[in-house]
């Protein structure tokens, strides 16, 4: 349940600071009348989410117990790669997604161009959670969808403290913490994924292939706040 609420959460928290960071330059630049284009590309975003992970797990629950085990070991090894791509993207992109964004607004601030640029966001996100979820389809679907839920309200929960209330969050140790607690569970991924599709391997292959991909991506992920520590040291 947990894995399932963190992840729900990370997703569900860059997802609600994007749609957020939009209308609030939309308010900047005085185009607040475009907001109901965003909303309405978040909501079938959302929806859409819904449905493919809905579908995705019904199928795959419906797999034979050995189909299972190797549906299940594909999917960890995918999402151990898509986290890989997390801790490259958040070590170099994650500090200009405000400005990036808005860059996108200013190139498409007609109704259908924000329309577009908030389905596809929040679309990406909920695919991504999709994925993640496809991991457990062996666990109990109540104890998932319970994680998922949970995840989602505090990210909305966050995503209302940063843009509606006085309150000063530093989103980047925020995303600093979860990029962490990320690459760990993208270790456990990856671990658990390869010895369902070689079971021979074991506990060597599961320890060693984890201990690997967390050591390369937290050093690649905190290479900056590394290279300051040594700095202040030498």
């Amino acid at each position: 349940m947990f894995s399932s609420m963190f992840l729900s959460f990370r997703e569900g928290l860059e997802a609600v600071l994007i749609v957020g960071i939009i209308l609030t330059y939309l308010v900047q630049i005085k185009k607040e009348n475009l907001s109901k284009y965003v909303y309405s590309g978040a909501t079938i975003g959302i929806f859409i989410s819904l449905i493919g992970g809905f579908i995705g797990f019904k199928e795959a629950q419906e797999l034979e117990e050995a189909g299972e085990e190797l549906f299940e070991g594909i999917m960890m090894l995918i999402s151990s790669g898509l986290i890989g791509y997390f801790v490259v993207w958040m070590a170099t992109q994650n500090r200009n997604m405000a400005k990036s964004l808005k860059t996108s607004i200013d190139k498409q601030n007609t109704g259908w161009g924000l329309f577009v640029l908030s389905f596809l966001s929040v679309l990406r996100e909920g695919m991504e959670l999709v994925t993640f979820t496809l991991t457990k389809v062996s666990e109990n679907a109540i104890t998932i969808a319970s994680g998922t839920v949970i995840g989602i309200i505090l990210a909305i929960i966050v995503g209302y403290l940063v843009f509606k209330t006085s309150l000063k969050l530093n989103l980047k140790i925020i995303f600093q913490v979860l990029g962490v607690i990320l690459i760990f569970i993208g270790a456990e991924l990856l671990g658990e994924g390869l010895v369902k599709l070689i079971p021979s391997g074991a506990e060597l292959l599961e320890t060693s292939s984890a201990i690997l991909f967390a050591g390369i991506s937290l050093i690649y992920f905190l290479k900056d706040d590394l290279y300051k520590i040594f700095k202040k040291r030498v």
